[in-house]
């Protein structure tokens, strides 16, 4: 028979196994096993040598089993606490407390929720708590949300005192680029994955390492962008990502590459951006500068400084130069050079505008700025007697 008692059950720094087992004789093993006792609630609360609050658990319903000194209790929630501050707020279906304590089981949707900072949801379906090391590993599925992004793992390390998360396994992030995309349920917008990660959750460093591979996807999932990087680090607080090189950048569709060193993911402006030299291809079109900038938002990738463009017959120079790959709309700004060295023609303008043809190719107009064209004609050869003399091609721009 169930024996219920209609008290409240607290356990003050752990002393649980003192107050019910203080007089207990000597041989516990020849006593038969007791009954649980069913308590109306459950109250752990737990201090640091110093006096401050380290944690708390609580539930509204407990049984505890005298011989195997262990707690099931439901529905439990508690807060963990770092400098007598609440940092995180716990909850589960159900919790299993060993040993007065020594170990707390939880289990069945399981929260932790960061109070303050980012304030990361982490989720999961198990979670093995070691209170003495102030440690708490997510077993089961684990994942940490925040309104924008989620990150996956096989397992989940929280270091209680620190905030540091260590994500084991294959981990995954997921980036929307609006927050009710991930309330909706939609595909994320981009998908990076990468090896073991330490995220302090307190200042936002993040370190993981590689390979790392990330994905932007459209319609349809359709995998738009590729990414490779050696490893990743950055932080989230800032919002700044740096993919360590060398990086490339795929896009499959147009048959493009990026090669770079180190790249900045600013993952609040959806953008990849460098300040090292790089080189691009797409298809007969080869493309290189002194850094870039990828703004994926509005399809557009910018060559900071010294744009050279290679593409059969002509090379193009410039300060600048950026290209719209959703209208295929090409633009070069500054001291704009056009050479085409099959009739020695040179091409000079403050700007130049053109679109990029299906070979990959651009075709370069001049809308109302100031064109100056030098063109070397070589003498004439001398020619037989009775040859026709040829005309000239016309030259235009």
């Amino acid at each position: 028979m169930t024996h219920r008692r209609n008290k409240r059950f607290t356990l003050g720094a752990l002393c649980l196994a003192t107050v019910l087992f203080g007089c207990e004789g000597a041989d516990r093993a020849s006593l038969p096993d007791a009954p649980p006792f069913v308590f109306r609630s459950l109250e752990l609360r737990q201090k640091r040598p110093n006096g401050q609050r380290d944690w708390d658990l609580t539930s509204p319903e407990a049984r505890y089993e005298f011989s195997r000194r262990l707690v099931r209790a439901s529905r439990p929630e508690g807060t963990l606490y770092r400098d007598g501050q609440e940092t995180f707020r716990i909850s589960a279906n159900r919790a299993t407390v060993v040993n007065d304590g020594e170990l707390v089981l939880l289990e069945g949707n399981v929260n932790l929720q960061q109070l303050q900072g980012q304030k990361v949801l982490i989720k999961g379906d198990r979670l093995r708590w070691t209170p003495a090391a102030s440690l708490l590993v997510m077993e089961q599925r684990p994942e940490a949300i925040d309104p924008m992004s989620r990150i996956k793992a096989s397992k989940a390390r929280l270091h209680q005192l620190t905030e540091d998360l260590t994500l084991l396994g294959n981990v995954q992030l997921e980036r929307w680029t609006e927050p009710q995309g991930q309330r909706a349920g939609r595909h994320a917008d981009v998908v990076v994955r990468s090896g073991e990660a330490e995220w302090n959750l307190a200042d936002g460093d993040l370190q993981a390492r590689g390979p790392v591979l990330g994905q932007r996807r459209g319609e349809g999932h359709k995998t738009l962008q590729q990414l490779h990087a050696e490893r990743l680090k950055g932080n989230t607080v800032e919002g700044l990502i740096d993919l360590i090189g060398p990086v490339r950048v795929l896009a499959p569709d147009r048959e493009g590459q990026l090669e770079a060193a180190t790249t900045t993911w600013d993952f609040a402006k959806d953008a990849l951006i460098s300040r090292k030299p790089f080189n691009a291809t797409m298809k007969e079109s080869r493309l290189q500068g002194d850094g870039f900038r990828i703004d994926m938002g509005q399809t557009t990738v910018t060559v900071l400084s010294a744009c050279q463009m290679n593409q059969p017959g002509e090379t193009l120079k410039a300060n600048q130069c950026s290209w719209d790959w959703t209208s295929n709309r090409v633009s070069a700004r500054g001291n704009v050079v056009v050479e085409r060295p099959s009739n020695q023609q040179i091409t000079r303008s403050d700007r130049l505008d053109g679109t990029v043809g299906d070979k990959g190719t651009v075709i370069f107009s001049s809308p109302g700025g100031t064109v100056q064209s030098e063109l070397n004609i070589q003498e004439e050869q001398e020619r037989p007697l009775g040859q026709a003399k040829r005309r000239s091609s016309p030259v235009s721009f």
